[in-house]
């Protein structure tokens, strides 16, 4: 499977299991505003992701730490859902390897570093 298919697969991986976790739930405010601040997260770096673009790919996985930090303290305070958070978290963990994996394979810049960059002589 090439990098670039995996980071997208992995990436709407996590979306979905988020998104059917925090809809599963009653409907209260508290619930959409998590559902906004996790799954809204992921949606920003879509457009960039889906291009390969190399900056997005850089700043992707800050995206997923509201979920990621979410689902980690559900899965250690409420056992109630400890599955679905434990599923939340690992999906999270695979789209920050897909976008990892991603980055690894993406085109450098083709510009010579200027004076003060890494890799000037």
């Amino acid at each position: 499977m090439s990098p670039a298919l995996l980071s997208r697969a992995t990436w709407l991986l996590a979306i979905m299991t988020n998104l059917g976790w925090h809809l599963t739930d009653e409907p209260t405010a508290a619930e959409g505003l998590l559902l906004a601040v996790t799954v809204g997260a992921m949606l920003l770096p879509l457009p960039g992701l889906w291009a390969l673009r190399r900056r997005t790919l850089g700043w992707a996985p800050l995206t997923l730490s509201p979920a990621l930090t979410i689902a980690l303290t559900e899965l250690i305070a409420n056992p109630e859902e400890r599955w679905v958070a434990a599923a939340a978290a690992f999906s999270c963990f695979l789209a920050l390897a897909g976008v990892v994996a991603a980055l690894r394979r993406a085109p450098r810049p083709d510009h010579a570093p200027g004076s003060g960059e890494p890799g000037a002589r």
